[in-house]
Parts: structure tokens; C-alpha cells; sequence
């Protein structure tokens, strides 16, 4: 189990460049076995970005709720098991060409990742 960030560690990390946040991700997500995303009565969110469709995922509830604002107040965080994620998850993602947003940060910042990407990190 990974310790409890304070705040001042949480918006360290917000700030941080895409890379750190993204292997921070990688780390927790390995050490907790979860993987996060923001739900709602239609599923997962989605975003389109430039390079097409985009599902985002966070390291933990607290930061993907920063998000569960605006356009998505009607969103919850939602846990994915990681065994889940990487089985079912990331195979669909790739078969329909679908990027993964890793952890981004609150000014739509975050590390576009392809599924093939994220399932090498994971491994």
C-alpha cells in the first residue's frame, strides 16, 4: 500500500511534467492494483482530443474527482481492477484505436499514451 500523499505532495504532482505523473501513475497503479476513472449513467467518460478519442485514468479516487466538475458533475470516480484493465481495458482501447489520457492534471494536461504503451508500463 502506497502512504497517504498530504496536499502539498498532491499539487506537487498536479504540476509535475506529464512524464513524472505518468510514472507515478504507473507506480501506484501497480502498488494498489486499481486503476481510475470518472463514471457516470452512460459509463466512462470519454474526451475527444486531436488525435481522436480519449479515456481518461488516475492513480487514485481523490485525483480523478478533481475532475467531477463542470460538464461532468454527474461523474463518480470508479475503480478498475488492474488485472481487469490490462485483460479486457487496454485490448479494446487498441482494437478501436482509443488514447489513454494518464493522469491528467487540472488544466487538461496529461500523458497520451496508446494502449500498447500503457500494457508495456504495466507488464
Amino acid at each position: 500500500m502506497m502512504k497517504e500523499l498530504s496536499m502539498d505532495e498532491r499539487v506537487q504532482l498536479l504540476v509535475a511534467p506529464d512524464s513524472e505523473r505518468l510514472a507515478y501513475f504507473v507506480e501506484q497503479v501497480k502498488a494498489t492494483k486499481l486503476v481510475w476513472s470518472l463514471c457516470n449513467e452512460d459509463g466512462f467518460v470519454m474526451v475527444e482530443t486531436d488525435e481522436g478519442d480519449c479515456v481518461m485514468v488516475w492513480p487514485d479516487a481523490e485525483f480523478a474527482s478533481q475532475w467531477a466538475i463542470e460538464d461532468w458533475d454527474d461523474c463518480e470516480p470508479v475503480s478498475v481492477s488492474l488485472d481487469m484493465f490490462k485483460t479486457e481495458w487496454l485490448p479494446s482501447l487498441a482494437l478501436d484505436n482509443i488514447t489513454v489520457a494518464v493522469f491528467p492534471n487540472i488544466e487538461d494536461e496529461g500523458k497520451l499514451s496508446t494502449a500498447k504503451e500503457l500494457t508495456d508500463l504495466l507488464a
